[in-house]
């Protein structure tokens, strides 16, 4: 279950990425910037390579050239044909030019082989207040692996505040902490949340099995789904 969703959060990311970088094609140069322009026009024609061969890193740019030279360095770090090491120094490269972005990038680069190290780049990024989602579900769900419920509730509570949509897998994530932190109030409220779209159903008949969830039929916050629970007990039983 987890891994559909973090490649749901994967998908996302992309969107989030290519909707950002559009912006940035659309942002105003200064009127006596030529090399904003210059940089804009062939972000336009996508030629983000011959942007890098112009960058003199001696050289000041102005805030809307800098955002063209951060894109630039962040599409080279999305090519296919990339090592790891190449992605990862232009996901640096774009960091340098303020492209916070890239901190998701070196993430997945270190995510299967430095858990922590990659951790540690989605706090750096989360410490620039994104408007992403992402970030606080994945530092979230590793919070819930290690059972630390609160430090989990606030990451979740967060990427739900900020994200874009409704995400019935955001909404049962925060039930299950919010119900093992006792907040049973608001985690009915977000299990609402999550059933609405038909989902969760098997997942919710399955936590009678789990000791944390054993007494979930008796709370009067759940009564309500009790038949959806009981059902699976019932087909088990016959």
């Amino acid at each position: 279950m987890q891994k559909h969703f973090i490649g749901i959060m994967l998908a996302s990311f992309l969107v989030i990425s290519a909707q950002s970088g559009a912006m940035a094609a659309e942002s105003p140069c200064p009127v006596n910037d030529g090399v904003c322009k210059e940089f804009s026009a062939l972000a336009g024609a996508e030629h983000y390579d011959k942007i890098i061969e112009k960058v003199d890193p001696k050289k000041t740019y102005s805030e809307a050239a800098r955002a063209y030279i951060g894109r630039a360095y962040l599409m080279l770090a999305g090519r296919d044909t990339n090592t790891p090491a190449q992605e990862e120094q232009y996901c640096l490269k774009a960091l340098e030019y303020g492209a916070t972005s890239a901190y998701m990038g070196l993430y997945f680069i270190h995510a299967g082989q430095n858990e922590e190290k990659a951790l540690g780049y989605l706090k750096q990024y989360i410490a620039t207040k994104p408007r992403d989602s992402v970030p606080y579900v994945l530092l979230g769900q590793a919070e819930m692996d290690k059972e630390n419920y609160a430090a989990a509730n606030e990451l979740l509570r967060e990427a739900k505040a900020v994200a874009r949509g409704h995400s019935a897998n955001l909404d049962w994530m925060l039930f299950q902490v919010n119900y093992l932190l006792g907040d049973f109030a608001y985690a009915s409220a977000v299990l609402d949340s999550a059933l609405s779209q038909g989902q969760f159903i098997n997942e919710l008949r399955s936590l009678s099995a789990d000791p944390r969830f054993v007494d979930i039929s008796i709370r009067p916050e759940f009564r309500k789904y009790v038949p959806l629970i009981k059902g699976a007990s019932d087909k088990t039983a016959n």
